[in-house]
């Protein structure tokens, strides 16, 4: 018998790893062989754009015109039928970038702006026919209007009306421009009718008028309340603020009523009643229990953002309403330095950062002049003692500094400063003749990723509003001032005139 051996397979895969290794480093080692570098370089006509600034800012429904300088590296005569000549609008800021639209086809921009409020992305692009090469310039467009940012200002006029000013922020200079009467120079078409009692600017995402914007603003008298066209104050009788209500009834009318709000989030007081909202309209939560069929007459202060400590006048007590949703009160217990249930009036309450975030309270006896502060959260008591030694007692208006504590306040026509840790009040400024209308420190989004220093200076800034009881059509001003530490003396940054009695303000931000 013949007996025939093969090879392993083994064996065979052994040697073709083999021969595959020696093939690799082959390669690489030619690889490695110096390039002889017998290539041509040549220069191509590329263009070069002057002139072009890098943003533009123009009002919707303007036309913005763009004349630049083009030269050639190697085309001296610079032919423009040689030439294809783009301007593409490329994203908005703060959106997804879409497909570029071409905006204009001639070297020079002249385009009607009816794009949406924003900044834009745009590119100049020139390209050469012959070649096929062609290079981009970009630059922003800023579309806006003249009252795309800025405050806005609710006065108090002769005859007991009201007139909505605006201080118009502008990009380009860093200035406010002043319109008087915002709502006729924007041919809104409201008139406001009553005692002013309100305007703000918030977030909401439960108005459906608003076409899909969360942005709001809102404006009240002691006989109307409405939206705004946010962006251009428009308005309609669909506007009417009964729309933002659970029992389509517009329960803002009323004299002294305030709307404040925060992202997503807004209290509303008015005639003693507290409204709120999470996802839905706005309901009344000034219960004691979600049963209750008389509601208590609330103080026309609220201390919170979501969950929120209000002051039952009819009980005299500081009550705890829970937020998320919740529709009624509930008792505090936290009581280590007062009781909650007091024997006093409340005469200003505010939720502030300092120390943590507190709310400072500033209450009065109701059968003499002592004046009492208390700090506190819903879980601790933190401060109580009486305010000793100041005129607080004939106090009309009250702040307090979120970054200190301070606790400002007016008599007649002075500020006055009152530091609690020190026992320290001091005289701040003094107006003379003029009467004070409003102390308040504007609250403002600042961001919450990229921070926006501008906003920012704004929410530390005192606002004090002053005017002269001879002349309440354009007599009112706006005072802002820094409140530097250690009790230095406040530094005015800003004046703004030509208002009435200002009642309110607010800030709308982007």
């Amino acid at each position: 018998m013949i007996t025939i051996k093969y090879p392993k397979m083994k064996c065979l895969n052994k040697g073709r790893k083999i021969l595959l290794l020696a093939l690799t480093i082959a390669g690489m080692l030619y690889a490695c062989k110096k390039d002889p570098g017998n290539y041509v370089y040549t220069n191509v006509n590329e263009a070069i754009v002057s002139e072009l600034d890098t943003f533009y800012s123009v009002n919707r429904g303007e036309v913005l015109t763009i004349n630049p300088k083009i030269a050639f590296t190697k085309d001296q005569v610079g032919d423009t039928l040689n030439y294809k000549f783009s301007w593409l609008r490329i994203k908005r800021a703060g959106y997804n970038s879409g497909i570029p639209k071409v905006m204009d086809s001639t070297i020079n921009f002249n385009v009607r702006m009816n794009e949406n409020l924003g900044v834009y992305d745009y590119a100049f692009r020139v390209t050469d026919k012959k070649s096929g090469v062609w290079k981009e310039t970009p630059f922003k467009i800023f579309v806006t209007n003249k009252i795309f940012e800025g405050w806005y200002i609710l006065s108090e006029t002769a005859g007991r009306q009201g007139r909505l000013d605006m201080l118009s922020y502008k990009e380009g200079t860093k200035k406010y421009e002043f319109i008087s009467d915002v709502l006729a120079a924007s041919k809104s078409g409201l008139k406001l009718k009553g005692i002013p009692s309100f305007v703000t600017f918030f977030n909401t995402n439960a108005v459906p008028i608003i076409n899909g914007t969360q942005d709001a603003l809102v404006v009240g008298t002691s006989e109307m309340a409405t939206f705004l066209g946010v962006d251009t104050l428009e308005y309609k009788p669909a506007y009417d603020f009964s729309v933002f209500v659970q029992n389509r009834t517009n329960v803002a009318i009323g004299p002294g009523s305030k709307l404040e709000g925060r992202p997503l989030k807004v209290f509303l007081w008015a005639n003693g009643n507290v409204y709120t909202q999470v996802y839905d309209p706005i309901y009344p939560v000034n219960k004691m229990s979600a049963g209750d069929v008389t509601p208590f007459k609330a103080a026309p202060f609220i201390s919170g953002w979501n969950a929120a400590i209000l002051f039952n006048e009819t009980s005299s007590e500081f009550v705890w309403y829970p937020g998320n949703g919740a529709r009624s009160c509930q008792k505090i217990e936290n009581e280590t330095l007062f009781k909650n249930k007091t024997d006093k009036n409340l005469l200003f309450m505010k939720s502030v950062s300092y120390n943590g975030g507190e709310t400072f309270a500033i209450l009065k006896d109701k059968t003499g002049d002592k004046v009492y502060l208390a700090r506190f959260t819903v879980g601790k008591q933190n401060y109580f003692a009486e305010i000793t030694n100041t005129p607080i007692a004939q106090a009309e208006h009250f702040e307090v500094s979120e970054d200190f504590g301070y606790v400002f306040y007016t008599v007649g026509a002075k500020v006055y400063e009152y530091d609690f840790n020190l026992n320290l009040n001091k005289e701040m400024a003094d107006y003379g003749s003029r009467k004070i209308s409003l102390l308040k420190f504007q609250y403002v989004n600042v961001g919450s990723r990229t921070i926006n220093k501008r906003y920012l200076d704004i929410t530390k800034r005192l606002c004090v509003c002053t005017y002269d009881e001879g002349n309440l059509n354009t007599s009112g001003t706006l005072d802002l001032y820094t409140i530097p530490p250690i009790n230095g003396p406040l530094v005015k940054e800003e004046s703004f005139s030509g208002m009435g009695k200002i009642v309110s303000l607010t800030y709308r931000s982007r």
